[in-house]
């Protein structure tokens, strides 16, 4: 006989996911604790598998993951991304995954680096005029806007900040829309009645114009710079030897751009939260960015060598992962640690649950870098911590991100002290990633004249 799993029914008995789908990130991260870590859920007509067990991780993900595909909530996102690689399937995205991997190959790395660390240093910079009005920063905020400039800067090579600011608000009007209509299908049709859905066509209609824009403009450059648009204009599949489309370089500028700012921001910005409420960190950090840097701007061999520094992102990322969650639909009907998988059902993987399973961390809740210690490290099960996801499909930008945090982290920490402003709400908000609801505003002075003003 099949075996079963428990089942949550909740309080609202005609729609016991009602809960789940209000907060899936606080749902399964206290849920998975009571339930276990397989468990289900009645949902309209479908059931919700949510996942947190290794074995059936590793099912989905790895050792039959030909037979799942990405789950509804990622067609929502097709609307503005199109069909990078966060939302194809099949042999199309096999195609592409090969097309753009040589882009983050660690010579390329090394080269973008540069680029980025030249952005990075002007904005520490303007950081440093804005401390001097005296005024809260939302340190949520901040991040965006100095990543959006990263990406910008190694991406297309631009730093124009009328662009910036366009493209950052078009991309954040988006994931509004996009998330509301995944939330609440039951409204998409009044979509169409308010006018949001107009907005939101006008903002990718520009957003296109923009990308097409700068692809033509590329591949009539006698020197085009050795950004990412370079290398994927230039990037041939090695059986086929065929190049990307227009479309296709549009879907994977886009997911870039929208991935490459999202997830490092996001992260910046929790750490930020995070380091507030923690000076042992913080002198731990400054520590170590002192012997490895002194005042200088970080080279690329640096990185390697603020171990701490990675320690520390590490551990945000466990706690407040920017990719919460992984979704999944069968394509045939399946079957895991004994329990039927019906065709029309939703598997929901949870990074937040899995990376705070008191089996696997000494302690799950708190902050506690010495979680990535290299001998507490290699005896926790892989599938433990998955911040990136796991499996072929697993984030190709992951070293590009965490380079980028680890950098712009770096200089922070040296060279700012960070103060929440008393009585700003923090609360994680599930969105496509997880943002802080309320932003986190903050006192931003230079090191050491927090304590002296105080």
């Amino acid at each position: 006989m099949p075996n079963t799993i428990p089942v949550f029914k909740g309080k609202n008995r005609f729609l016991p996911g009602a809960e789940f789908l209000r907060n899936p990130f606080e749902f399964t991260v206290k849920r998975s604790h009571e339930m276990g870590d397989f468990y289900m859920m009645p949902f309209l007509l479908r059931k919700i598998f949510v996942i947190t067990n290794h074995e059936a991780v590793a099912h989905v993900l790895t050792k039959n993951q030909k037979n799942y595909r990405k789950s509804p909530a990622y067609r929502q996102l097709r609307l503005a991304i199109g069909t990078g690689l966060v939302t194809s399937e099949g042999e199309f995205w096999r195609s592409q995954r090969r097309l753009v991997q040589p882009a983050f190959y660690k010579t390329q790395l090394e080269e973008l680096f540069k680029g980025m660390a030249v952005v990075a240093g002007k904005y520490i910079a303007e950081l440093h005029e804005k401390t001097k009005r005296g005024e809260p920063l939302d340190a949520s905020k901040e991040m965006m806007e100095a990543t959006a400039r990263i990406v910008l800067k190694t991406l297309f090579s631009t730093e124009d900040t009328a662009d910036i600011n366009e493209m950052y608000r078009v991309m954040m009007d988006a994931q509004d829309y996009l998330v509301y209509r995944t939330v609440k299908p039951y409204m998409i049709p009044f979509t169409y009645l308010n006018g949001s859905h107009r907005k939101f066509k006008r903002d990718i209609a520009w957003f296109n114009r923009y990308i097409f824009d700068l692809i033509e403009k590329r591949r009539h450059d006698p020197n085009p710079p050795n950004d990412l648009l370079t290398m994927l204009l230039t990037s041939k599949d090695e059986d086929t030897g065929q190049a990307m489309s227009d479309q296709a370089l549009r879907d994977e500028a886009v997911t870039l751009f929208a991935a490459g700012h999202e997830t490092s921001a996001t992260a910046l910005s929790w750490a930020l939260w995070l380091l507030s409420n923690h000076p042992d960190v913080v002198q731990k950090m400054r520590g170590e960015i002192a012997a490895v840097l002194g005042d200088r701007m970080p080279g690329f061999e640096d990185l390697r060598k603020l171990t701490y520094t990675m320690q520390v992102i590490q551990e945000v990322m466990r706690l407040y992962p920017p990719g919460f969650a992984i979704g999944r639909q069968p394509l045939a009907e399946d079957e895991i640690l004994g329990v039927k998988i019906p065709l029309n059902a939703i598997m929901f993987i949870s990074i937040a649950a899995m990376q705070r399973d008191p089996r696997y961390w000494e302690r799950p809740h708190d902050f506690f870098p010495e979680h990535f210690n290299p001998d507490v490290e290699k005896e926790r099960p892989k599938l433990a911590y998955m911040p990136f996801g796991a499996g072929p499909r697993m984030c190709i930008g992951n070293h590009f991100a965490l380079m980028e945090m680890q950098l712009l982290l770096a200089l922070l920490v040296r060279d700012f002290d960070f103060e929440m402003v008393e009585g700003h709400p923090v609360e994680p908000e599930p969105l496509i990633t997880l943002k802080p609801k309320y932003g986190i505003l903050m006192r931003v002075r230079p090191a050491g004249k927090l304590a002296a003003a105080s």
